[in-house]
């Protein structure tokens, strides 16, 4: 299995609503991508984007 690797740009308020959209992204994910069920969150990359939204690049990687 190949690690997957997913890219978006969140939008932030705050801390909680940007942690809870990294977790509605990877829960989306899972839907949209059956084979993800054998992978899990493995990392996360943040950066720095546009005015109130931040890139961010989550990582998944085969569970063992």
């Amino acid at each position: 299995m190949q690690p997957f690797v997913y890219e978006t740009a969140v939008v932030y308020e705050s801390s909680g609503q940007f942690l809870g959209n990294i977790r509605q992204t990877v829960q989306e994910l899972k839907r949209r991508h059956p084979q993800l069920k054998h992978y899990a969150l493995a990392d996360l990359a943040v950066h720095k984007g546009r005015q109130r939204a931040v890139n961010v690049t989550l990582y998944f990687k085969p569970k063992n």
